[in-house]
């Protein structure tokens, strides 16, 4: 399966990764979902690492107007960034 998140924001999600594991987090699963659209990174605290291309598919064609990178723990939200299309 193909990964379509663009390299600049995987690199970004990365260094997020990196620095939970680096603190002593262990990574547990890594999920590839969508046709490559959303990675998710489990950790074994509980917390997901999600970077999810948001589709629009108003258009009849899905097109990726931003790419959202996200941190959860127990359902909420810790830590959200987003990309739009054009500055990825």
């Amino acid at each position: 399966m193909n990964i379509n998140i663009k390299p600049s924001v995987l690199k970004s999600a990365s260094r997020l990764l990196c620095e939970q594991v680096t603190n002593g987090n262990c990574l547990v699963d890594t999920k590839v979902r969508d046709n490559g659209n959303i990675i998710e990174w489990h950790l074994a605290n509980g917390d997901v690492i999600e970077v999810i291309n948001n589709m629009d598919y108003s258009t009849g064609i899905a097109v990726t107007p931003s790419t959202s990178i996200c941190h959860w723990r127990d359902g909420d939200c810790l830590f959200e960034r987003m990309f739009l299309s054009g500055s990825q």
